[in-house]
């Protein structure tokens, strides 16, 4: 499921005026704009838009590709540590949901953390997810985490 950039957690007004008129509108457009490494520095170049900032919004726009993953929650999984679906894919749902309440308790990043049940839910479309743009490169070549 497409999530239009305006809606893509992290996305400037600004970044997603000048992704749009390049013909990026959603996470999909930019996973697909961004198949390698180089793809980012491309398309950092002709944006203007800085590398490790396209890197960022690449990784978010992977998460999203998850059913139930909005901005709240890849806030939240970002500040575990989470990036991609990948490193989502490598978690045990019981850790990761301990870590996920933990976390908020000192940092009341969402109202509610999810459930272990959606947790599970994300885990297990992680793993069944294929790699997809610079996300199947391992890193964008940018040194940006």
């Amino acid at each position: 499921m497409a999530v239009v950039l305006d809606k893509l957690y992290g996305v400037k007004p600004d970044v997603g005026a000048k992704l749009k008129a390049l013909g990026i509108k959603d996470n999909d457009d930019l996973l697909q704009f961004c198949k390698t490494p180089a793809d980012i520095i491309e398309l950092a170049r002709v944006s203007g838009v800085d590398p490790q900032e396209i890197t960022r919004l690449v990784h978010r726009a992977d998460l999203a590709r998850i059913r139930g993953i909005g901005g709240a929650y890849i806030r939240l999984l970002e500040e575990a540590g989470i990036e991609s679906t990948a490193d989502l894919a490598k978690h045990s749902p019981e850790d990761l949901r301990q870590q996920l309440l933990s976390l908020n308790q000192q940092r009341r990043l969402v109202g509610r953390v999810p459930a272990l049940a959606m947790i599970n839910g994300w885990v297990a479309k992680a793993r069944r997810m294929p790699t997809v743009g610079a996300m199947a490169a391992g890193n964008n070549g940018s040194g940006a985490k």
